[in-house]
């Protein structure tokens, strides 16, 4: 039977004035400290990216949404009997929803969402993403952990639900390990496409990310100050760290990226976020857009707290979590440590590297000092033929032999289950 959902996951009503009213979480877009992007932004893409009062209001309102339609789904799950919504999700994940019979009207219109292929998705731009994504190796897991999780933390509220649900302060390493599978799923080849893992990854992450928000706001310790519990805002934002905030991460050492390969990580990302329910409305569509809404994620971010510290805290020494007793490997950990920890202040600042609770090093000045070098080699794989093909190769295979063993050592959960109850 056809199914008469929207093509679009609207958020709809939720976000009223009467929920944006309680709001607490907003920053001042206003304040000094946002003169010097502003003008960066206005020199390096000729407009200026101070969000209206209507666009304040629409953020405002996207603070308050959560995703109508895995929420649906979430509530036929409290209606069945235990572990048989999952069942229902995986089975129309790997055989479609058709092979159901007289499926739930919830999951119907789930899948009338995720089914629809948008007609903006490019697959040579998903296929140039997952190569961009490869090909920096290592340095793309140092930037996603150490800028884009680290700097995520400094918005206590978008944080909060980590912090109840104890996902990156008790079992740092093993919500790592999760995070990194989610992120070798939907950044490899074909691992976007309707029966792929990554396809499925994104999904299921929505459905844990929809039964986690069912959970908080059903805790009389959740504050309505912050927002609805992962809403658009943040969903979007998550994105941003996963695109412009990793591209410019790496450019910040010294990776060089053509227009046509940024431009094709933020599509990538667009796809995903697609698929994991954030409004398509707020969906960055080009490098430009997506700055344009890390200047209003930054502009609105709310200011850091106790749990900030807390959770910068236990991702810095996460690193000790995947070393062994050996003095060798001790070592290692102690001099990787300070790496990140260098590079966490080289980007974000020191004022939120203090903050985060990461002590100052040295360190820092390593990643500067770089540049050149890092250039100078960029530069040589540009210009020797079947060079940028090779680091592709080599950066996938090291990722397909270490996963799997940091996957067994961690215990870590690669069917993104959600917590069954909270830590706070």
């Amino acid at each position: 039977m056809a199914s008469t959902a929207p093509l679009t996951n609207d958020t709809g009503a939720p976000g009223a004035p009467a929920e944006t009213a309680v709001l607490t979480r907003v920053g001042d877009p206003n304040r000094p400290g946002m003169r010097l992007g502003r003008t960066l932004f206005k020199l390096v893409y000729g407009s200026d990216p101070h969000p209206s009062d209507g666009q304040m209001a629409e953020i405002r309102r996207q603070m308050c949404a959560g995703d109508p339609l895995a929420d649906a789904v979430v509530a036929m799950y409290a209606e069945l009997p235990a572990g048989q919504g999952r069942q229902l999700l995986d089975q129309a994940l790997t055989q479609g929803i058709d092979s159901i019979d007289n499926p739930p009207t919830a999951l119907r219109d789930l899948f009338a969402h995720i089914d629809h292929e948008p007609v903006w998705l490019d697959r040579d731009k998903l296929n140039l993403a997952c190569d961009v994504s490869h090909r920096v190796g290592l340095a793309g897991e140092l930037v996603l952990r150490n800028l884009s999780l680290m700097g995520g933390y400094m918005g206590a509220a978008a944080a909060k639900p980590l912090v109840f649900t104890a996902q990156l302060d008790r079992r740092t390493a093993g919500r790592l390990v999760e995070t990194s599978k989610f992120w070798i799923d939907v950044t490899t080849r074909g691992g976007l496409e309707r029966h792929a893992d990554g396809f499925r990854s994104a999904v299921r992450v929505r459905l844990m990310h929809a039964q986690v928000r069912a959970m908080l706001r059903q805790s009389d310790k959740w504050d309505p100050g912050w927002g609805a519990p992962i809403n658009q805002w943040d969903a979007m934002a998550t994105i941003l760290e996963f695109s412009s905030i990793f591209l410019t991460g790496l450019r910040a050492i010294g990776y060089l990226f053509s227009k046509q390969e940024r431009e094709a990580v933020i599509h990538l990302w667009r796809y995903v976020g697609y698929l994991m329910g954030v409004d398509e409305r707020l969906l960055p569509a080009s490098e430009a857009d997506s700055m344009r809404a890390l200047y209003h994620v930054t502009a609105t971010i709310c200011e850091p707290d106790e749990d900030t510290r807390r959770l910068g805290q236990a991702l810095a020494h996460a690193t000790w979590q995947f070393a062994d007793d050996s003095f060798f490997s001790q070592r290692l950990a102690r001099l990787e440590y300070n790496l990140r920890v260098g590079y966490t202040r080289y980007v974000l600042g020191d004022e939120a590297g203090d903050r985060l609770g990461l002590p100052r090093t040295l360190a820092k000045y390593a990643w500067p000092a770089q540049i050149p070098l890092r250039v100078g080699a960029e530069l040589v794989r540009i210009g020797v033929p079947g060079l940028n093909r090779a680091l592709v190769s080599l950066g996938q295979r090291a990722r397909q032999k270490q996963f799997p063993q940091q996957v067994q050592r961690h215990r870590a959960d690669t069917s993104f289950t959600p917590v069954t109850r909270l830590a706070r």
